[in-house]
């Protein structure tokens, strides 16, 4: 039987002090004792025992392997050697001498457990499962050893290994909740939801006060996509865990995912009513006020946030919130207030390129354009490969006058990218904003040569021949097909419409008022389905509906759609326009007969 480390080294101490104590016959002293292997063995561990000892791992190991060589048959020297080589990050050699070390004493559980630990730190988990399978089949593997196996089996995809781990630690210990844990996640893993409830739900019998088993089984029903499950087993988890932030964080979501957002927005103000610390729903809380268009309410949760600690998740939302502050300020009217916020967004946040585009809508709004184009211009610097702020930048300069440095911008852009189809429109749409029509028109032609599924080119070609009362039934063809390339869009459907009006116009010049009729049902179905699926209501596209009651004789209807065409704040322009439409409408009123009116 080899000695262990400690055993050489007392051995080795033993012989010294024998050597200095000896007796001597005369003056000289007896020439020295030779070395055993063992003792030679025992100086070279304390010379690496030292070397470790101050850091130098690599002498230390030339050390520890040189006792080794001496002394071959050592399974501790060929451990201390792989520990070494472990803590200067040289796993393979490591592997080796932990592997000689169990050759050399295989039945040493601690010296199994270190091989099968390196195994896994080297992910050849089926070696590390191996390793551990004689003892788990004897019985006689460790509550660690056994959880340490069934997770080697999950990753090697052994589901009859895992099941069957999971089964001994319910069996081993029924009252101990981990047996079902192990049990529910094998099932789950290898594609067995009803098991894996089942076992979740035999865990939670045990203990109804283990959280890990309400997520577990809201998990499985997530992945199953039965939200109306989910929401159950999360409701019955508040009753035994109140004011749980998980809990009432996944509602919210669940119920987003729905659709639902008043019951959303319900499960977070539960949520902030007990914790109101925790600023992540906070913010989700305000995000729900500010899409459910509740500004106030909005503002007053980003505030909370904005005012949060110190800490550094909190510092995550309070950068993300003074842009949600800007934005909300904005869109309540309070310009100076979403500029200041803005102001704040720091440059590395990721919002800081958002931040500084929405200085620079305000700041147009204000007729302000050399600062939108100093912000507009720090955001592209921040995001170089984001094309579309360049885009904006060409569109500034197109709206303040300036056509040609509008152009040069994105002709630039098509010359580094001259496949980017999009970059042909945008082009066309800022010559389209310049009333060039001709141009407008060329490049959108040449976006369909590219592709002639683009549905956004067909709606602008097709929109801007209704307009000009042009062209009416080609464009009316290639309205259609935008309307079935995306059938969800209220602005390629108002197109449609409109263009459906702008006939109705025609036949109704020509003298055929039957078709005309025709035309104008058909405009109104249309522009009505348009408004139907707009986020927001949009001006033009009320305006237009406004138009389309008119021409059907709903003048009550149209005049509702003016006024509040009107609400929608349109341009200047348009809204001289409409207010000229308001007036001879009422005239027409006036000299309407009743029944006509109504």
């Amino acid at each position: 039987m080899t000695k262990t480390p400690a055993q050489i080294l007392m051995c080795c101490l033993a012989l010294g002090f024998a050597g200095a104590c000896g007796t001597t016959s005369g003056p000289e002293s007896l020439p020295p004792l030779p070395l055993s292997p063992e003792a030679e063995a025992g100086a070279a561990f304390i010379r690496g025992h030292k070397l470790e000892l101050e850091g130098r791992l690599l002498e230390a190991a030339e050390a520890y392997e040189n006792a080794a060589r001496i002394d071959p048959e050592s399974a501790e020297l060929q451990r201390y050697l792989a520990q070494l080589w472990l803590r200067a990050d040289d796993a393979e050699r490591a592997l080796s001498h932990a592997e000689r070390s169990c050759e050399l004493d295989p039945e040493n559980d601690q010296l199994r457990s270190s091989l099968a630990s390196l195994y896994i730190s080297l992910k050849r988990y089926p070696q590390a499962a191996t390793l551990l399978e004689p003892d788990f089949e004897a019985g006689e593997l460790s509550d660690e050893g056994r959880m340490t196996l069934f997770n080697l089996y999950l990753r090697i995809e052994n589901a009859d290994g895992a099941e069957r781990v999971a089964h001994q630690m319910v069996e081993t210990a029924p009252g101990d909740v981990r047996g079902y844990m192990a049990l529910g996640a094998a099932r789950e893993r290898f594609d067995d939801p009803i098991a894996a409830l089942r076992a979740y739900r035999e865990g939670l019998g045990v203990d109804p006060h283990q959280a890990v088993f309400y997520d577990s089984i809201a998990r499985v029903h997530r992945k199953a996509e039965d939200a109306e499950s989910e929401i159950a087993i999360l409701e019955e988890k508040l009753v035994v865990f109140p004011g749980d932030p998980a809990a009432y964080m996944r509602l919210g979501q669940v119920y987003d995912d729905r659709g639902d957002r008043d019951s959303a927005i319900e499960a977070l103000e539960n949520l902030v009513g007990v914790h109101p610390e925790i600023l992540g729903a906070q913010f989700r809380l305000g995000y729900f006020y500010y899409e459910s268009r509740r500004l106030d309410d909005a503002l007053e949760r980003f505030e909370i946030v904005a005012r949060g600690r110190g800490g550094i998740e909190d510092q995550r939302y309070r950068d993300e919130v003074r842009y949600f502050l800007g934005l909300v300020r904005e869109e309540a009217g309070q310009l100076d207030e979403a500029l200041e916020s803005l102001e704040q967004v720091p440059r590395e946040s990721p919002r800081f390129a958002d931040s500084r585009v929405l200085m620079a809508r305000i700041l147009e709004k204000r007729e302000e354009f050399e600062r939108a184009i100093t912000e507009l211009k720090r955001a592209i610097a921040s995001a170089p490969s984001n094309t579309a702020l360049s885009i904006y930048l060409a569109g500034i300069y197109q709206r303040n006058g300036d056509v040609e440095r509008a152009v040069a911008i994105v002709e630039d852009l098509i010359a580094e990218n001259p496949t980017e189809i999009d970059l042909y429109y945008d082009l066309g749409v800022i010559y389209g904003d310049a009333e060039n029509y001709e141009k407008s028109l060329e490049y959108m032609n040449k976006v369909l040569e590219m592709n002639p599924d683009h549905a956004s080119a067909l709606n602008f070609i097709g929109y801007t021949w209704a307009e000009q009362g042009e062209n009416l039934d080609e464009a009316e063809s290639m309205l259609r097909r935008a309307v079935e390339l995306r059938p969800d869009d209220g602005y390629i459907t108002d197109s449609l419409g409109w263009v459906y009006y702008q006939q109705g116009l025609r036949n109704l010049r020509n003298g055929d008022p039957q078709i005309a009729r025709d035309y104008f049902t058909r405009a109104l179905s249309e522009l009505e389905h348009a408004l139907e699926l707009l986020e927001r209501d949009d001006p033009v596209i009320t305006w237009h509906a406004a138009d389309a009651y008119r021409s059907m004789a709903r003048f009550d209807d149209a005049l509702q759609a003016y006024l509040r065409a009107l609400e929608l704040k349109p341009s200047e322009a348009d809204a001289k326009k409409i207010r000229d439409e308001i007036r001879l409408l009422e005239i027409q009123m006036q000299e309407s007969p009743p029944e006509e009116s109504r």
